[in-house]
């Protein structure tokens, strides 16, 4: 796999873990504007991230949330814990 598939993947992984702590976060502070802009920034920035992975990659995310625009690729990409960092 490439460098850049790697990257990628790591992006996509530190965004998601951000949005989960700010997540547990707003349910005990949910009027906090910073972290909701922030929650929102970071929202908007896995929506770019995902676009880009399955531009090049296929479908990121299952049961409807990601379409297969080609053939079922689900089974051709490696499992989490085959990625090598």
């Amino acid at each position: 796999m490439s460098k850049e598939y790697h990257r990628l993947v790591r992006k996509l992984q530190e965004v998601q873990f951000g949005l989960v702590e700010l997540q547990l976060y707003l349910d005990t502070h949910p009027e906090d504007h910073r972290a909701i802009a922030q929650y929102n920034m970071l929202a908007d920035r896995l929506q770019m991230l995902k676009a880009e992975y399955e531009s090049h990659d296929g479908p990121i995310a299952q049961y409807g949330w990601s379409k297969s625009p080609r053939e079922w690729v689900w089974v051709s990409q490696p499992w989490p814990w085959e990625i090598e960092y």
